[in-house]
């Protein structure tokens, strides 16, 4: 009998700092943990060879650390770092596109967490290992190895070895919701199901710094070529229509609530504002809310012009993008509300509205939004208020090996740390204890085994403080070198 089922994107999956990596630390996990299961073993979730896809900062900075000693001379700047930097990404290209991570799994089920980092709610729907493959030879073209070159379409390699493990031709076609359905055909029951989509159909405006939003005329001209549920042809956009959200949206609930057998209890995440994240940095006036402009997370009024000249959002922009995922999360309340008293919303988007820095005007004390957070939920005497410094949802900022501030968001500043998953996993159990799942407990959660395997707590990368100086004073390489990356 299944116990706890998960569907996603990289929040669901477990990606932190730049990759998606270790699967046993990502929060669903952690709740299966907190109930009794053994992972993999009665919670089976892939795993991901070398440091994971598409590239992993931490591991990355550890690995030239090794090379480099604790201080990046200048010298080393302009000769050795590209050099080390490209071995690197060379191997990542090795192992994914010719090595172990392109070969199939022993596995040969369905796994409990079906989340893949990237995925808009319309590839929960619509996209199969099939499809992975199509994309995957689209985006090789004739190059087979890339100098400076990641693995060829990262997010639907990663979504080929989830949703079909042993590359079985007979789950060719299988997409997240098709391997749901195996799993309750299978073991007749499933208790608890997690269902969080829809980040994705905005986050694409702040890594990028640009909004494309998809107009009423666009989706009428996709709907007239039938490319309406393509995947790859709506990511041109990066922040999606909110009627077909909608349209999206109540498609998935609907298939969902036709596949789960009666008793599933369901849980579904809000849509975060994507703004909040560290990923951006506020420049210029601040009016309690919004700031003047936002730029690259190493963006500051030393680095940048005003108004900036390099990649940014204006004001008007983000304001905008914190509407639009309003109105996601409209949706998501209204289609959900009407399941019935099996499905629940659980709010993780106001979570993050009350663990913001700025917005909540706490720039002189960055840990006292999670103190008043704790304190809300009864736990005033959490064990993460008795670190040094209070975690924040603050840039994550090192000196000489120590962090100084941050500890929530990893050093991808958009996805959560160990930690932060951590407090994900408390939200959910809430949640699915008061809607009576057997086992769920968030006081069951093993906050000293969370907090030690949380490596940038335990050791930050001693080479990320001389990463972040070379961003902040030379902003403007850095985010030339960016925007070749997004």
């Amino acid at each position: 009998m299944a116990k706890l089922v998960a569907i996603g994107d990289s929040l669901t999956q477990g990606f932190q700092s730049g990759a998606i990596f270790r699967t046993d630390l990502a929060y669903p996990a952690l709740i299966a943990r907190a109930m009794g299961l053994r992972v993999p073993g009665e919670f089976p979730i892939p795993s991901f060879a070398g440091s994971g896809l598409p590239i992993n900062i931490e591991d990355l900075l550890r690995s030239m650390e090794q090379s480099l000693g604790e201080e990046i001379s200048t010298w080393e700047w302009v000769v050795r770092l590209p050099t080390l930097l490209n071995q690197y990404v060379d191997g990542v290209e090795d192992l994914y596109e010719r090595g172990a991570g392109s070969r199939p799994a022993s596995y040969g089920g369905c796994y409990h967490n079906l989340a893949v980092w990237g995925f808009k709610v319309i590839d929960s729907m619509t996209v199969s290992s099939k499809y992975c493959d199509q994309a995957i030879n689209r985006a090789e073209g004739w190059l087979e190895d890339d100098f400076f070159g990641l693995p060829a379409a990262p997010m639907y390699r990663t979504a080929k070895q989830v949703l079909n493990p042993n590359f079985h031709p007979q789950k060719a076609t299988w997409t997240q919701l098709h391997n749901l359905k195996a799993i309750v055909q299978r073991d007749g029951q499933l208790d608890a199901l997690i269902l969080w989509l829809g980040s994705n159909d905005c986050l694409g405006t702040v890594i990028d710094l640009k909004v494309k939003d998809m107009s009423a005329a666009d989706v009428q001209r996709l709907e007239q070529n039938g490319q309406i549920n393509d995947p790859m042809t709506r990511r041109d956009w990066n922040l999606t229509n909110p009627n077909l959200f909608k349209r999206d949206f109540a498609a998935l609930v609907e298939t969902v609530a036709k596949i789960i057998p009666p008793g599933t209890k369901v849980f579904v995440g809000t849509v975060p504002h994507v703004t909040i994240p560290p990923i951006t940095q506020g420049l210029g006036d601040f009016d309690g809310k919004y700031f003047e402009y936002y730029g690259s997370f190493f963006a500051s009024a030393y680095n940048t012009n005003e108004p900036p000249q390099r990649r940014h959002l204006t004001k008007d922009e983000v304001i905008a993008i914190d509407q639009r995922v309003d109105a996601f999360n409209e949706v998501i309340r209204d289609v959900v509300g009407r399941q019935g008293q099996a499905w629940t919303i659980v709010d993780t988007g106001a979570m993050l509205d009350t663990l913001a820095v700025k917005r909540n005007q706490s720039t002189d004390a960055p840990g006292l939004p999670l103190i008043e957070y704790c304190r809300r939920k009864g736990r005033p005497d959490h064990p993460l208020l008795n670190l040094e410094p209070v975690p924040s949802i603050l840039r994550f900022t090192t000196h000489n090996a120590t962090r100084l501030q941050g500890g929530l968001f990893s050093l991808d500043c958009i996805h959560p740390t160990t930690i932060g998953y951590g407090l994900i996993a408390e939200e959910f159990l809430r949640a699915m204890q008061t809607a009576g799942v057997a086992g769920a407990d968030p006081l069951r959660l093993d906050w000293p085994d969370i907090i030690i395997h949380d490596t940038l707590l335990q050791a930050p990368p001693v080479l990320w403080d001389d990463i972040l100086t070379a961003a902040e004073h030379n902003a403007g390489l850095w985010d030339t070198l960016l925007s070749f990356m997004t």
